[in-house]
């Protein structure tokens, strides 16, 4: 689960930036994640899918509080 938050951060900074060694990075770390991601169970997958998906959603709560976006 931590290297599907690690894809999750770098493809974050590779929609902010255009430093190719942030891609080149990327590119070299991501191929050997997916084999492996592949080749997990599916339960191991769904939960991989989770994690992801509702960290994606607490880390957008919090920038959006910290830019005041949100007005409880």
């Amino acid at each position: 689960m931590a290297d599907s938050l690690q894809v999750e951060n770098y493809l974050k900074q590779t929609r902010h930036s255009q430093h190719s060694i942030i891609r080149l990075g990327l590119e070299q770390w991501l191929f050997p994640y997916l084999r492996r991601y592949q080749s997990a169970s599916p339960q191991v997958q769904f939960k991989i899918f989770l994690f992801s998906h509702f960290y994606g959603q607490k880390v957008e709560r919090v920038l959006e509080d910290l830019r005041g976006d949100r007005y409880a």
